[in-house]
């Protein structure tokens, strides 16, 4: 016959597991305690406990860190970078009257041939007065118009609408006409 005290025991012992969970490992099918499973997680090498608050490891300074990728950035856009070309479309951006501009132009299409596919310069060099020079500049906006994005195609063919009406030269305004019905008229 079992002992009073052994079932004492035993209750007591139940009673402080359900308490504080179980202290030692358990046996097969039995159920871990919340705490040994919060344990066995934080000693995971997969657990964020040894991380820093925000997750990243920076042994450095960021700003430095920053530095040195904006001097990369600036070092391989030197090795790598077409100067002649950004002197060419800067001369162009930064012509100051119609005949700096007029000489620009000239100077890239005789040096690169087509105009760069950047809305700014091209629309810039919408600006130029010489005939066969326009030509040339609406010429080379119909081959970079489809792949520009919509806003930038639109203020060119704005743009471009303005100048169908104000050029004396038949074949720039009928090729004007011709990208503004393909392209869409805009508003």
């Amino acid at each position: 016959m079992p002992r009073y005290k052994d079932f004492e025991e035993k209750f007591d012992a139940m009673r402080d597991e359900q308490r504080h969970g179980r202290r030692e490992r358990p046996e097969h099918g039995e159920k871990m305690s919340w705490r040994d499973l919060d344990r066995r997680r934080d000693q995971s090498p997969h657990s964020d406990q040894g991380k820093g608050v925000d997750g990243a490891k920076h042994d450095g300074n960021r700003y430095q860190e920053a530095q040195a990728a904006k001097a990369l950035k600036g070092d391989l856009e030197n090795l790598f970078g077409d100067k002649v070309g950004d002197a060419l479309s800067k001369a162009i951006l930064d012509a100051s009257d119609r005949s700096a501009l007029q000489s620009a132009i000239q100077d890239y299409c005789d040096q690169r041939g087509v105009l760069p596919a950047d809305p700014a310069l091209l629309e810039k060099a919408l600006d130029c007065r010489n005939d066969k020079m326009m030509r040339q500049v609406v010429a080379d906006i119909a081959t970079h118009l489809p792949e520009l994005e919509a806003v930038h195609r639109k203020v060119l063919l704005l743009k471009m609408k303005t100048k169908a009406r104000t050029t004396f030269d038949r074949k720039v305004s009928s090729a004007i006409k011709a990208l503004i019905d393909e392209h869409g008229a805009p508003d």
